[in-house]
Order: structure tokens, then C-alpha cells, then sequence
């Protein structure tokens, strides 16, 4: 049995959609001041983003927990 961490970042364009963008591995020790910064450095370098993110709306930690199935 193995735990894993996923941190999902949602934003709003400027069309009024949202986006999310998922990372694996993440460290929920970061923080929430480092999350929300990571998040604000997203928005300001989004020249690289068809359709950038604008504004913040939530984030959250996602822990995954994979069991093996016994197929005997």
C-alpha cells in the first residue's frame, strides 16, 4: 500500500472558465504561503499559456492511496 500527493491548482481565465492544473508528487508541507505564491508566479509568467489563467480561485492537496488487489 503506497500514499501519493497531488496538488490541484484551479484558476479563472478571462473568459470566466476555470483551469486546473494538477502536479504529482507534491509536498504538503509547502504550505500555504508557498502554494498561493507558486499560484501568483503562474498568473504573472502566463505569456506562456493559449489561454492564460487570470486569477486565483482554489488549491488543494489530493492524497491518493493505491491498494493491490489479490487476484489469486
Amino acid at each position: 500500500m503506497a500514499n501519493s500527493t497531488k496538488l490541484s491548482l484551479t484558476f479563472a481565465r478571462s473568459t470566466g472558465e476555470s483551469v486546473t492544473f494538477t502536479y504529482n508528487h507534491a509536498k504538503k508541507e509547502a504550505g500555504a504561503a508557498n502554494v498561493k505564491s507558486l499560484m501568483e508566479g503562474i498568473i504573472a509568467n502566463n505569456a506562456i499559456f493559449e489561454k492564460a489563467p487570470v486569477s486565483i480561485k482554489s488549491a488543494k492537496f489530493v492524497t491518493v492511496e493505491e491498494t493491490a488487489v489479490d487476484l489469486s
